[in-house]
């Protein structure tokens, strides 16, 4: 019995754990996210760019 209670409050923190916006590790990653998708688009307009100036 006091097993199950056991596992039913360590349940119950892990559910409330993971419904916060993230921890640090998981910022971290939405961080490299953002940041890859912005060099990304960075080179999608250098290579329009360059598209561009080589049309006569």
């Amino acid at each position: 019995m006091k097993s199950l209670a056991l596992l039913i409050l360590v349940s119950c923190f892990f559910v409330i754990g993971c419904s916060g916006p993230g921890g640090p590790a998981q910022r971290a990653g939405a961080a490299v996210d953002n940041a890859v998708y912005k060099v990304g688009e960075g080179i999608s307009n250098v290579g329009q760019k360059i598209e561009g100036s080589s049309k006569p």
